[in-house]
């Protein structure tokens, strides 16, 4: 296992649009301490942060140049967004926002997979927001607690879990993806036609576009909502769908 170290930063399933507004409004944000490892943060600098009133907020940005096929990043609170491009490094920037204590940040790369995290000591705001571009053939794993997971242009297969959250994939050309969420809206476009999709949401809206050359084998349950599905279907597809939400409305169609 290769782990780097680096000094901490210097100090200066969609619910109801009201809780999901509230929830998001803290992202970034968290009451109690996270579990983390050690810190990586190579330059940083602080300034008070806008959000909050009387927190501060960290900006670091940093390049892995070791080759790695996946990428793992493990949220707390804290906006997540993932591109991929062509280069074969990986670019991450981390904003972190805190009331007392920077959170630690780390990175570590086992084998051929990176994964970035963070942990908090006990205050009342400790969050950190992550930005990365991956190459695009990469594996992509984010899990989040509260706050919004972007994703766009990944061609490796994409796995996405929020607790409190939206989940947000454009021009996905990925074979598998499986995305969850528990308070929070769901919508991914594929550029092209996915061998596997997963998508559940316990309260939240989901919105699948497909290329619509492609017939899919759909299994879509909305048990409080609509369920529109327009795009060809065949129950011996090679291509498989599958939406569920406890509360919401799914619709799986043609991309345009």
């Amino acid at each position: 296992m290769d782990r780097v170290r680096g000094p901490r930063p210097a100090s200066g399933r969609g619910g109801p649009p009201a809780l999901l507004s509230a929830l998001l409004g803290l992202t970034g944000l968290v009451l109690a301490g996270c579990h983390g490892a050690s810190t990586a943060a190579p330059s940083a600098s602080a300034s008070p942060g806008l959000s909050v009133p009387g927190t501060h907020r960290t900006t670091t940005t940093y390049q892995v140049s070791a080759p790695v096929s996946t990428v793992v990043v493990v949220g707390h609170a804290g906006n997540v967004t993932v591109t991929g491009g062509s280069g074969p490094a990986v670019s991450v920037t981390q904003q972190a926002d805190y009331s007392r204590t920077p959170p630690t940040t780390t990175r570590t790369v086992s084998g051929n997979t990176l994964t970035v995290t963070y942990s908090c000591p006990t205050q009342v705001v400790c969050g950190v927001a992550y930005t990365l571009q991956v190459p695009r053939s990469v594996a992509v794993q984010v899990s989040t607690g509260a706050g919004t997971v972007r994703l766009a242009g990944l061609a490796g297969s994409v796995t996405a879990k929020a607790d409190a959250g939206l989940i947000s994939a454009t021009g996905l050309t990925c074979a598998s993806a499986s995305l969850t969420t528990n308070v929070g809206a769901i919508s991914a476009s594929f550029a092209a036609a996915p061998t596997t999709v997963q998508a559940s949401a316990n309260v939240g809206a989901i919105t699948l576009h497909v290329p619509g050359t492609t017939s899919y084998k759909v299994t879509a349950n909305a048990h409080v909502g609509k369920a529109t599905v327009s795009t060809t279907q065949s129950p011996s597809s090679a291509h498989a769908i599958t939406a569920t939400t406890d509360v919401g409305a799914i619709v799986i169609a043609p991309s345009s």
